[in-house]
């Protein structure tokens, strides 16, 4: 097996991917800089982006809101969340969340361990919006990490 080294990633580094137009993801620390123990990334949020109401079955996740407002549906609860509040989402628990505030807002997301965050890692390198990706493809991805895609309307 691999030794997993620490390291200290500076706030201007990790690999950039726009995964939706204005809204850059900010990969901080990968899965395989972890021995796949967690993954990290923070993204600023347009007014009116989130997700799709979805299950990922193998990662826990924490959202830490850094500013904005954020709504999040976890299981049947809608919650409101502003700067500081941080939301558990366990393995298997249909959830989502969305910038429901006036501005642009920030998040950071971790998931533990890291197997559900895959996804995302592995979407950044096609370098096009998660918005442009053909149907097929967002789905053969769906499947091969283990994400349920429930609904985009869960307001």
């Amino acid at each position: 097996m691999e030794t997993v080294k620490g390291m200290v990633v500076g706030h201007d580094q990790g690999s950039v991917w726009e995964m939706e137009p204005g809204r850059p993801t900010t990969f901080k620390l990968l899965s395989e800089q972890t021995g796949d123990s967690m993954a990290l990334f923070e993204e600023i949020v347009p007014v009116g982006g989130g997700t799709p109401l979805h299950v990922h079955p193998s990662s826990d996740e924490i959202v830490y809101v850094i500013n904005g407002e954020f709504t999040f549906k976890i299981g049947e609860e809608l919650v409101k969340a502003t700067s500081g509040a941080c939301a558990f989402i366990p393995r298997g628990m249909p959830h989502g969340w969305r910038n429901t505030g006036n501005e642009p807002g920030k998040a950071v997301f971790v998931f533990a361990p890291a197997e559900n965050a895959k996804f995302f890692e592995e979407m950044r390198k096609l370098q096009i919006p998660i918005t442009s990706v053909e149907p097929a493809t967002l789905a053969s991805f769906c499947q091969q990490y283990g994400y349920e895609l429930i609904t985009f309307d869960w307001g």
